[in-house]
C-alpha cells in the first residue's frame, strides 16, 4: 500500500519529460514538470505516482484518463467554453483522455498525487453494469 500522506515530505522527484513531449503549449511562464513513479512505467497502462509543476500555464489536450488529488499549491484547469474550476490541497480532479485545457499553476508549485490509465474510454452504460 501506498501512503500518499507522507508525501508531502518524501523527496525523490526527478526531473520528467518536457512540457512539450507530452503536447502541451506553454502559454505563460516557464512551468517544468518533475515526477516520482510508484507504480507502472511510462509504458505501462496503470502509473500512479507524485507530480510536481512550477508557475506557470499550459494548455494541453489530456493523452490519458487522470485521477488527481492537489497536496500543495494551487492551480486553476480552464475549458474551452470559458468555464474553469480552482483546486487547493486535499481537492481531487478526474480528466478523461482527449480532454482539451488549460492549466494555470498560481503558486510557486503545484503537488499531486495522480492515478493514469492510458487506455481507451469505457463507456457508462458497460461501467454501471
Amino acid at each position: 500500500m501506498l501512503d500518499y500522506a507522507k508525501t508531502l515530505s518524501q523527496s525523490g522527484l526527478g526531473k520528467w519529460r518536457s512540457l512539450d513531449d507530452l503536447g502541451a503549449e506553454v502559454v505563460s511562464g516557464a512551468p517544468e514538470q518533475r515526477e516520482r513513479l510508484d507504480y507502472g512505467t511510462d509504458a505501462s497502462a496503470l502509473m500512479t505516482g507524485v507530480w510536481e509543476c512550477t508557475q506557470g500555464s499550459f494548455s494541453l489536450t489530456y493523452p490519458f484518463n487522470e485521477l488527481a488529488t492537489i497536496l500543495e499549491g494551487n492551480i486553476t484547469i480552464s475549458f474551452p467554453d470559458g468555464s474553469e474550476h480552482s483546486f487547493g490541497p486535499g481537492d481531487t480532479h478526474f480528466a478523461q483522455k482527449g480532454d482539451r485545457v488549460t492549466w494555470t499553476v498560481h503558486s510557486e508549485t503545484v503537488r499531486k498525487t495522480f492515478f493514469i490509465y492510458m487506455g481507451d474510454q469505457v463507456e457508462a452504460s458497460a461501467a454501471a453494469e
